[in-house]
């Protein structure tokens, strides 16, 4: 798991944080023949174009969360990707609270100053 700092971010947050770290929720749509791509939905339904730098070894489906630098064009060079398990066959996500998060903290940049 990746510790540097990045942005909590939706699709529609993400043209804000181009060339910096991010980190955003996709519902996986489709990969690309050769697995160095895929494109999913944030959760506020945008298409996302994820690059990989390595292709990918097993099939992705669901929820996961990309992290890696934001590019301007709506997409995400990948620099990790996190899985969810599904629980009892079921896999959901609360897409309203975590838009809800994502423009809370767009908002609240200095949170955690002091003084």
């Amino acid at each position: 798991m990746s510790f540097e700092p990045r942005s909590i971010v939706n699709g529609a947050l993400l043209k804000r944080h181009s060339g910096q770290s991010v980190s955003i929720h996709l519902f996986v749509e489709r990969a690309d023949k050769d697995g160095r791509s895929f494109t999913g939905k944030s959760t506020d339904e945008m298409p996302i174009q994820v690059m990989l730098s390595d292709p990918l070894n097993s099939l992705l489906h669901g929820w996961v969360e990309v992290i890696g630098m934001a590019g301007s064009n709506d997409s995400v060079r990948c620099k990790e990707i996190i899985t969810y398990q599904a629980i009892d066959g079921e896999q959901d996500f609360d897409t309203n609270g975590h838009n809800m998060l994502c423009n809370f903290l767009a908002n609240c940049r200095d949170m955690y100053r002091m003084g």
